[in-house]
């Protein structure tokens, strides 16, 4: 019987994604790739839903595309390739787009390798912890390609202009602490304190005010995109949404109160 390349738990408002293909590295083949897009789909409207935890299953996040898949497209012809790939792109780029479209936060949660669209899934995520040992690389020109899956959106807006064509280009590997200097990933933690770290932080965010959750990371996500009057704009629009909200009358009572605010699940 076949194992199922996505692994998923929910648990008090936590939704965990688990890429489940460690034979190989959690490299993502047409089977984890349909899988991903439906389960971001499922989850997308879920108000119950309140973080996403992308995690790999065992020593590594993911190493990027299937190199035995692309294998065994070296002998099709020139328009079958392509055909081939832009189908297979195509997919990758929705399952990009939709899980920039989650209205909660995505945590990366990143052991041994991160390479190619792992790399993607990194720089997309909204935070990223990775463990001590854990490493980054594009790697695509090692292959003889460019890169696809976002990276070159994503990573120039995590670490600038200069280092992203450092990356992308030399294929050089970056340990834990280079990735979290230049702000590929948020924090670095040892390999033993990686579960509980993460664990910690999407409770916390689960346990936020889920309009205020929503409503800033969509704020910080078109502010690269917005000029200062839009973005001024925007700002106030969420925070009107925000105002009208039973978060924001509870937020308000409790700090006047002095305890801590008791948001609905």
């Amino acid at each position: 019987m076949p194992t199922n390349p996505v692994e998923t738990d929910f648990a008090d408002g936590v939704f965990t994604i688990t890429l489940a293909r460690p034979k190989q590295f959690n490299a993502l083949n047409w089977d984890m790739l349909n899988r991903l897009n439906g389960v971001v789909q499922d989850i997308q409207d879920n108000e119950q839903v309140r973080c996403v935890v992308i995690q790999g299953k065992g020593a590594n996040f993911m190493a990027g595309g299937d190199i035995v898949y692309f294998h065994g497209l070296l002998d099709s012809d020139e328009q079958e390739m392509k055909q081939q790939f832009n189908s297979l792109i195509s997919e990758v780029h929705l399952l990009v787009e939709r899980m920039a479209d989650l209205p909660v936060p995505v945590i990366a949660k990143v052991r041994g390798a991160a390479a190619g669209f792992g790399i993607s899934l990194v720089a997309g995520a909204d935070l990223a912890v990775g463990s001590e040992e854990s490493i980054y690389t594009s790697a695509y020109n090692l292959l003889g390609t460019s890169p696809d899956g976002g990276s070159t959106f994503y990573v120039p807006r995590s670490v600038g202009m200069k280092k992203a064509m450092e990356i992308v280009l030399t294929a050089k590997r970056y340990s834990a602490e280079e990735a979290c200097r230049m702000g590929l990933i948020n924090e670095v933690v040892p390999e033993d304190k990686l579960d509980q770290t993460v664990s910690e932080l999407a409770a916390f965010i689960a346990h936020s005010a889920r309009s205020a959750v929503t409503n800033a990371k969509r704020l910080v996500r078109s502010s690269l995109q917005n000029s200062l009057t839009e973005q001024l704009q925007a700002e106030q629009e969420r925070f009107m949404d925000c105002a009208v909200s039973d978060d924001f009358a509870e937020g308000v009572r409790a700090f006047v109160e002095k305890r801590a605010a008791k948001f609905a699940p």
